[in-house]
């Protein structure tokens, strides 16, 4: 007798076998029980989920010889000829080959006839959407009235392409995507019938691999039972399916974390010698990525991951070299890449420069720790303990000073001129204060152009009073801080020649700045539809996942 594959085998004799879909063997049960059996069925979902095979399970307990029954006897004549694909009273028609309105018209002159020995004839047409419109409709009359002793099984994978004239005439059942959980349980159930020693682990990646389908998880075990025997390890399962090892990823990303770009790309070396599917290792990666993310965020992802506590362990070694938002960037990159390979082209080319891409990617940061670090001043929220932005060596310290997030671009400024004693006036300054700003701006970029939203109200005895109205309020946040008044009035005396006091103050009877002073105006703009008028600023924003919170004229 020749060798049966397990998907085969083991497919299931009645409903109580069927995986993980207990929501559509339960009301065909329940019809067969009350005998409330319809004339037209859908079955949709992804692939391997069971369609077929509920398809065939409800044809044997239509014509079994006890039938209609929920529960079918497996040993009658018509229940065997079922089993065995052999039956005439079932016709299982692959609408893939069969697409034409010819083919439909045969098929309604055939209805007519009567079952041969069974109690019904079940048409099973697998993949309907890929009937054509004509074919659709030549089947349409006869799906909305069928002779008495015919029942259509329609099975598909896109409902989407299904005309609405034919779903309104069937009952319609969605199959799930199987968990991973229950297709592990399910390969364990089949390994203990067939003698077969396979550890958790390699169940754990079987089932992942997968991807939802009970049909592609036997078809993998099939290939590693062969590979490795009656006794498999979750190694055997990697080198079966050219699969990524998990130290693999955890050294891949070690390295994208530590800003090693020759590491990344020997490791991608390796990926390619050993044969390894690339689609396969992006998954994996992003997989990861993924549990990294749940683990950052919540600590108590138990509920979220599917995790041993030796995998949390090293997941946790990695958490601290990123922060939530490097993560997301991360996966998006990771995401592109995955489309790119998609569209054919260079794999090896793509994937080298992504990798390097990730390794020398900047972490992301809040503004606010940016102000911080331009003005000298200590952030205030939590800064990731990495140097060169996340590129941290992880045997140092933790004590180990981090260097710097962001630089300004500005070049050093020069010398402070000597500051003297001399009286300056407020037309003076008035007269000066674009110039100022722009002074300002070479050695504290981020406080110039908040500054530029107050009004120089007065100067009594050294004392300069600048003034803003409403709209600045959050720009007046920012820099009255000490170590901020301190620098500008240090470029005001390096300015004016003249030591000279700042005080900040807010008019809430005043809404708009006024600009005929030199400084900058701010207006009222709608964030949402500046972005719908301008395309580029709307594509930028959402490259840099940021959001607009005001708008303010520059200089021509």
């Amino acid at each position: 007798m020749s060798y049966l594959v397990f998907a085969r085998k083991h497919r299931p004799q009645d409903f109580d076998q069927v995986v993980a879909q207990e929501h559509v063997t339960r009301t065909l049960r329940n019809a067969l029980k009350n005998n409330r059996i319809a004339s037209a069925y859908l079955l949709t979902g992804p692939r391997g989920t069971g369609k077929t095979t509920c398809a065939r399970l409800l044809a044997k307990c239509v014509n079994c010889v006890n039938g209609p029954t929920e529960k079918p006897c497996g040993k009658c004549p018509a229940c065997v000829e079922i089993s065995a694909g052999t039956s005439l009273d079932v016709l299982e028609i692959d609408a893939a080959s069969n697409t034409g309105v010819d083919d439909m018209r045969t098929l309604r002159e055939n209805v007519r006839y009567l079952p041969t020995s069974g109690k019904k004839r079940i048409y099973i047409i697998d993949e309907v959407h890929r009937l054509s419109g004509s074919a659709f409709d030549a089947l349409l009359k006869t799906l909305e009235e069928p002779p008495e002793h015919v029942i259509f099984v329609l099975a598909t994978t896109e409902p989407l392409k299904v005309p609405d004239t034919i779903l309104s005439r069937t009952q319609r059942f969605d199959f799930r995507r199987v968990s991973a959980d229950d297709l592990a349980a399910h390969i364990l159930d089949i390994a203990g019938r067939e003698s077969i020693d396979i550890d958790k682990a390699a169940v754990k990646l079987l089932a992942r691999k997968a991807d939802g389908s009970v049909r592609d998880s036997l078809s993998l075990f099939d290939q590693i039972t062969a590979f490795a025997g009656n006794t498999i390890t979750e190694q055997d399962v990697v080198n079966a399916l050219g699969l990524v090892d998990r130290q693999f990823l955890f050294d891949f990303v070690d390295a994208i974390a530590a800003g090693d770009r020759r590491k990344v790309l020997v490791l991608i070396k390796g990926l390619f010698d050993g044969g390894v599917e690339i689609s396969d290792f992006i998954v994996e990666l992003l997989d990861h990525l993924r549990s990294l993310m749940i683990l950052k965020s919540t600590p108590e992802a138990g509920e979220l991951l599917d995790l041993s506590r030796s995998d949390v362990t090293d997941f946790a070694k990695q958490l601290e070299y990123f922060t939530v938002g490097d993560i997301l960037r991360m996966m998006r990159l990771v995401g592109d890449l995955f489309k790119d390979i998609k569209a054919g082209l260079d794999e090896r080319l793509l994937l080298e420069t992504t990798a390097v891409r990730l390794a020398e990617l900047e972490s992301t940061v809040r503004f606010e720790e940016i102000l911080a670090r331009l003005d000298g001043q200590a952030p205030t929220g939590p800064i990731p303990a990495q140097s060169n932005n996340r590129r941290t060596n992880r045997a140092a310290s933790p004590s180990a000073p981090t260097a710097p997030i962001a630089r300004s671009s500005a070049a050093p400024s020069s010398q402070p001129q000597p500051v003297d004693t001399r009286r300056v006036e407020l037309a003076e300054v008035k007269k000066d204060w674009k110039e100022f700003l722009k002074h300002l701006k070479q050695s504290r970029p981020m406080i110039a152009p908040q500054l530029g939203l107050a009004d120089v109200k007065s100067l009594t005895e050294g004392l300069l009073v600048l003034e803003f109205g409403t709209s600045g309020e959050a720009a007046l946040g920012l820099i009255d801080k000490p170590e901020k008044i301190a620098a500008i009035e240090k470029c005001l005396g390096e300015f004016y020649r003249t030591a000279l006091k700042v005080k900040l103050a807010i008019d809430r009877c005043k809404t708009d700045n006024k600009g005929g002073n030199g400084q900058q105006k701010t207006e009222k703009v709608d964030p949402k539809e500046l972005m719908e008028k301008s395309p580029r600023l709307k594509k930028l924003v959402a490259r840099v996942e940021g959001e607009i919170i005001g708008v303010q004229k520059t200089e021509q």
